[in-house]
């Protein structure tokens, strides 16, 4: 065997090693940097305000600013907004299958109706349960979901929003508020002192009423990392605060008022 020949094979193959796991953290560390917040698009006076009240962002804050307009459904059934016993799942299926769209049709598509209509709401789910809100022109309806509930790693049973004849308001699309703009404000006018901000998302949300029609406006939902949840109308700014309930139920509506600043 020419052993100098392998030698300078083994040195080669290490080199080529050494390089690819450079790469790799190297890509690895261009993902953190695009996804990290970006706090210059926080004005100044926040950026301070954050310091001054040790208020922390650990969410990206998006960017994306569609044309969206109101839209009005029908509530068909709402056990996820009442109180009641959930309808048991026999047998429960592994709570794996959330996180893969396809093992979550195949497991409870033939159970839950209109499950496909559905979607994952990772960080709106508890210990207790899972989320999935409606989805409706690619935006989750905040307040249509289905709630899985699991322990021991099992789903034990659901309870299911159903709505229909859902249709878009007949004004002209708005260009939805930025949500550096939601949070700036929120900062300044209601997050109290310590808060973290684990999620911010843009979606559908509207005040339910004692009524089979609900309205439901484009909102950045800022979801809190206590639970504690805001909701910032994406056209007008007002907010929605949505306190915690520690028994894992829907929270209510607490108030309604305009942001100022």
């Amino acid at each position: 065997m020419d052993w100098g020949r392998a030698k300078s094979v083994l040195i080669l193959a290490f080199l080529l090693l050494n390089a690819v796991l450079g790469y790799q953290l190297w890509m690895e560390w261009r993902e953190r940097i695009d996804s990290a917040v970006d706090w210059t698009s926080l004005s100044p006076e926040t950026r301070q305000l954050m310091t001054n009240k040790g208020i922390r962002i650990d969410s990206e804050i998006p960017t994306e600013m569609p044309l969206m307009r109101e839209l009005t459904y029908r509530l068909k059934d709402s056990p996820a907004s009442a109180e009641g016993e959930p309808t048991p799942l026999d047998p429960p299926p592994n709570t794996r299958i959330v996180f893969s769209e396809e093992e979550l049709q195949q497991s409870l598509g033939g159970t839950i109706p209109e499950l496909a209509k559905y979607r994952f709401d990772n960080p709106g789910s508890n210990e207790k349960m899972f989320v999935l809100n409606r989805v409706e022109g690619d935006w989750p309806i905040f307040d249509v979901r289905v709630e899985l509930y699991y322990q021991n790693q099992k789903i034990t049973g659901y309870r299911q929003d159903r709505i229909d004849s859902v249709t878009f308001g007949s004004e002209k699309p708005q260009k939805v508020l930025p949500a550096t703009q939601a949070v700036d404000k929120l900062i300044k006018n209601y997050l109290p002192a310590g808060s973290a901000i684990k999620e911010i998302e843009l979606g559908y949300h509207g005040q339910m009423f004692d009524s089979e029609t609900q309205v439901s406006i484009p909102s950045w939902r800022v979801l809190l990392e206590d639970g504690e949840v805001y909701y910032v109308n994406a056209n007008s700014g007002e907010v929605v605060t949505d306190r915690a309930d520690p028994s894992g139920e829907k929270p209510a509506a607490d108030g309604v008022a305009g942001i100022g600043g």
